[in-house]
Formats: C-alpha cells, structure tokens, sequence
C-alpha cells in the first residue's frame, strides 16, 4: 500500500515538474522576443543598401549596423520619431523617412539647422565656403552598380573630415539659390551625385530631424547582385568596416 501511494505521489511531482518548465521555456522565448524588439525598436537595427545613390562609400547590396537610440524613439510603421533628443553631424551618414514618398532612404547629411547650402558651378557650398574637392581617379568596377566609364572618384572635406564621393556627369549641376535650413531640420545629399535622390529634389527638401531613423555604424555583410555560388558573392573585404 506504501509503494503505490509512493508511485502515485511520483508520477503527480513529475507531471508538477513538466509544467513547471514548459512554463519556463515559454517565459525564457517570450522575453528573448520582447528584448529582441527593444533593441530593434530603441537601439539598433538593420539595413539593407539598395541602389547607387551612396557609391562609394555604400554600395548596392551593403547590409549595415544602424543605430537607433542617437536621434529619438521611431516606432515601426510611423512615419515620424514619437520623441526626438539629437540630431546628427554633417558628414554623418543616415537612415531616414522620405517625405516625398515614405520610403526609408540612407543619405549623408551636408548641413543642419542654421546652416546655409549653395550650390553653384558644378560645387557645394557650406555656410559662404565651397566645399574642398580633390579627384582621386576612375570609380572602380565593384563600386559601381551600372559600370560607367566616366565615372570619377573625388575626395571631398566636411567639416575637416573627408569622404568619397563619385560623379558620372561633371560640372552637370545646375546653380541653386541658396538654402538656409530651418532648426530642427537636415539637408541631405547622396554620395553618388547623380545618382541620388536627395534634399536637391523639392518634394524632399529639408528634412525634420522627426525622420531621422538611425546613423549607420558598420557593414556586417556584403552581397554582389550577380551570378555565382554564394561564396563568390559575398564582398568579404567589406565585412566589418566602419561606414564613414
């Protein structure tokens, strides 16, 4: 009589212990869930280069680290920050909202509130200074995602801090009225100059710092769009380094 009763009292322990952690299994993958979503929602995410616009410095296909938690809280789905504490840099390259159509884009930023952008023969002027502009050479055959030919590589200094930039078609911009831009507020320019969709185009203009998603920190992966065994696609040399 001892040993059932001991059997009995057993078998209930066991099936207490199988709740008990599928319980906690359950708890364990739920916040794992809901802390993965606080990174991305709050701290960082990832984004994908599509296109031409930012050639050199990120090419078609550039997977990057971008960080959230500098400029304000971007909801997902929403159109503008819900609070917004920082703003960016110039030279900084960042993820933003379009106004024009809604789409996330990644521009480098040229000028913020106060600042004054000119643009006249073929030159960006800063706040009364065109910017420094050196050419390097021919743009590179896996840094571009339509080869050119005349396509050029130029070195260009920001705030004394310089970049890459590249051009197809030369001296093609037209001179622009100056621009001063409004507190609270970013103009932005693509890498690829005529290749981009930027502040140039009046449906985006300046941007509101409120569509500022992230600044982009590091490339964590690189893919050639073209045919090949996956190994062969991979830009290994891009892995890993910082996006400046």
């Amino acid at each position: 009589m001892s040993q059932k009763r001991d059997k009995s009292a057993s078998r209930g322990a066991s099936k207490k212990k199988t709740g008990n952690g599928w319980r906690s299994n359950l708890a364990t993958i739920g916040g794992a869930l809901l802390l993965a979503l606080f990174i991305r929602v709050t701290l960082f995410e990832a984004f994908a280069i599509d296109g031409p616009s930012m050639e050199p410095s990120l090419l078609d296909g550039d997977r990057v680290v971008v960080a959230k938690y500098p400029f304000g809280l971007f909801l997902p789905f929403t159109h503008e920050a819900v609070v917004n504490w920082g703003s960016p840099e110039p030279g900084d390259i960042i993820i933003l909202h379009s106004p024009a159509d809604n789409e996330d884009i990644v521009k480098r930023v040229m000028g913020v509130g106060g600042d004054e952008i000119l643009i006249r023969d073929g030159k960006i002027w800063r706040n009364g200074k065109a910017l420094e502009t050196v050419e390097v050479g021919p743009c590179g055959k896996d840094e571009q995602e339509m080869i050119e030919p005349s396509c050029r590589v130029y070195q260009e200094v920001l705030d004394g801090t310089p970049h890459r930039i590249s051009q197809s078609r030369h001296n093609f911009e037209p001179d622009r009225l100056p621009i001063k831009i409004p507190p609270g507020h970013v103009y932005v320019m693509g890498d690829h100059r005529d290749r981009s969709n930027d502040s140039r185009n009046p449906l985006i203009g300046a941007v509101p710092s409120s569509r500022i998603k992230g600044k982009a920190l590091v490339i964590y992966m690189s893919w050639r769009n073209a045919r090949g065994s996956l190994w062969d696609r991979i830009r290994w040399s891009r892995i890993g380094h910082s996006v400046e």
